[in-house]
Formats: structure tokens, sequence, C-alpha cells
């Protein structure tokens, strides 16, 4: 039985695959390509701050180990410096992963690139590594892979203003409209509704996900018992353990239209139990555990389709360390109609250390 709201209020605390019609085919029209063997509403791998339990979080090291464990998607936590650059970082406050404290937004992005990201982690290997701003990201693993996918959760929007930075971004990039929640290079998600409210309003075609632990308001619990949200949120976010917890979680959002995506699962056991539960996307900081869970279930996309490469250059030289401001300079790509991903249009001038 489903709860009621009052009640769910009171045990909370009380504060390929678009799901479009098939059109009628041209026969003059090619062949789609090859990707092999696709399931219809594949399950998804979603590396939390890349590869996160191997490398340190939100750095070059972390996203390329992601991409060797093939995830489908990579996340990028997004913070504005104080020169309104759009960087990678968890952390409102630099303290934690970085030989340095303070606001991220006190600093400008030459005074992070400044700071050692990767000496907390306890691998000598990774000392000195770098923060990420957002585009660098971007243009590295699209570069790598034109179908990588990433999931971009604004955190602090300096009251709308880290939405509009990062929605001129993916115009100016070619990157604001390339497909829905299953399909778009580039997902916002947030634990903000007003937050997804501005995306919506600055890049209505940039699908969002609202992420959630327990339903904080009637808002949340509405939605969290009947499945169904408002137009501004395309797919819905809860933790694990909501999920877990309501056996009907998951049937609720997929009948009222929503895909379900959930955090932060590491262990075999719990993927095994959550996939065969029905969710659509898994955020994980061990994403070769995960792509073992997806792939002996059969239930994800094809190595064919998320074509990521197994020799490539890594630390994204070329890339890394060009952007200057929230002008970039990064690349300018171009989305397919009707095929996987993007292409580059125009490349910026590659940077030499």
């Amino acid at each position: 039985m489903v709860p009621t709201l009052s009640l769910l209020l009171t045990a909370c605390g009380g504060s390929g695959p678009s799901g479009e019609k098939d059109q009628p085919v041209d026969p003059a029209s090619p062949p789609p390509p090859d990707y092999g063997f696709q399931v219809a509403d594949p399950q998804i791998s979603i590396a939390h701050r890349g590869a996160s339990a191997y490398a340190p979080e939100h750095t070059f090291f972390a996203y390329d180990l992601a991409m060797e464990m093939d995830v489908d998607m990579l996340e990028c936590d997004a913070l504005l410096t104080e020169d309104e650059v759009v960087v990678c970082i968890h952390d409102t406050t630099v303290d934690r992963t970085s030989n340095e404290s303070g606001e991220v937004n006190s600093f400008t992005l030459a005074e992070l690139r400044e700071q050692d990201f990767g000496t907390w982690f306890g691998d000598e290997q990774y000392n000195g590594a770098k923060i990420v701003p957002f585009e660098e990201q971007l243009d590295c693993y699209l570069r790598h892979n034109p179908r990588m996918r990433f999931h971009v959760e604004t955190k602090d929007s300096a009251g709308g203003l880290a939405e509009q930075i990062i929605a001129d971004m993916l115009t100016r990039k070619g990157l604001i409209n390339t497909g829905d929640e299953r399909t778009s290079t580039v997902l916002m998600q947030s634990f903000d509704k007003d937050s997804l409210q501005n995306i919506k309003a600055f890049a209505p075609t940039l699908p969002t996900a609202f992420l959630y632990a327990v339903p904080t308001d009637a808002d949340v619990a509405q939605w969290h018992i009947t499945g169904q949200g408002p137009d501004y949120i395309d797919a819905f976010a809860p933790n694990s353990a909501a999920i877990t917890s309501d056996a009907t979680l998951v049937t609720r959002y997929h009948a009222a239209g929503h895909d379900v995506h959930t955090w932060t699962v590491n262990t075999r056991e719990q993927m095994d139990q959550l996939l065969n539960l029905g969710v659509d996307g898994i955020f994980t900081n061990n994403p070769d555990l995960l792509r073992e869970a997806i792939d002996d279930l059969g239930s994800g996309t094809t190595k064919a389709y998320r074509n990521n490469p197994t020799d490539f250059e890594r630390g994204c030289p070329g890339v890394a360390g060009r952007v200057t401001s929230n002008q970039g300079p990064g690349d300018v790509w171009q989305n397919l109609d009707g095929q996987l991903g993007v292409t580059m249009a125009t490349p910026a001038a590659d940077f030499t250390q």
C-alpha cells in the first residue's frame, strides 16, 4: 500500500531509446548504424565523481579510469569560482580535497589551479592532481568518445547565476539540445527544486533530474507517493535506501513517464538488488563492479553503443589547463540528427604547458 502524504511527511521528519513513437521508415534512407544488440530501456552506469573509489575524485585521473571501466556517464558537481568559471568539485570548500582551505568561490580559477587536489587521496601517483573546469571535462571526454554523456549537479546556484552560466556555455558549445534524459550529452541534476526550475527557464531543452534522500516538503512527498512530477523535472534520483525500502517506487515513477537514477551504490549485492528493482541508472564510486553487474544481467547498453576507447592519452593533453574564463576557450560541437552523440564542429586551439 502506498503511504498517505501525512504519514510520509511524519516518517520523514516533516520538514536506443528516447521513448518516442516509431516513425515510418523511408526506404530511400540509409540503414541505422549497427550498435549490436541493444535493449529497449538500458540500465546505465554513472561514475560518481569519476572512478572515485580508486583515484582522487573529480580529477582527470578519476575520469580517465571511469572511461577505462566503460561507463555510460561521468558526473560533475558544478560550482563557480570567484571569476565565475564552472569547476567540478563536490564540496563548497577546498578543505577536504586540496592542500588549501577556503570556499571554492573565494578563489579564481588560476588560484585553484595552483592547488594540489591529489595528495589527500594517499597514493603518491596522484600527487599534484589539478582541478578540472567543467568545459575541460566536456571537451576532453567528447574528444575521446563523442557519445560520452555527463550528469551535472548544481549545488550552490548563486541565485541562479550558475545555471545561467552553464546554459550560456552549453549554448556556445552546441550542447544545449542533444536529446532527452536517455540520450542528451548533458543531463542536469540538483537537490534544489529552484535550481532545476532555473535550468528549464534558461534552457528548456536540457533534461533534468531531481535528487533527494527523503521527502522534506509536501511537494516532494507528493511526487514520491504518486510518481508524478512537475514539468521541469524529467527524471527522479532518490537515494538507494528510498528505493530498497519501497519496492514500488520505481514502478510509480515509470508509470508517470519518469526515469529513475539512484545513488551512491558501491557493493555488488546492492547493485544487483537495485537493477532488479528496475532503476534506469546507478551512481557508483566503483564503475568496474557496476559494469559487471549490468553486463551479467544483460540489461545495459552494448559496448559498441558506449563506444569508449581502450587506448587514449591520459590526463587530456591539449585540453587540460586551457580554459581561462567562462568563455573558454573550448571546442564547439554539433548534434547528429537521428544518431548517437555529437561531432566536433570547431576545435579550440590546443593548449601547451
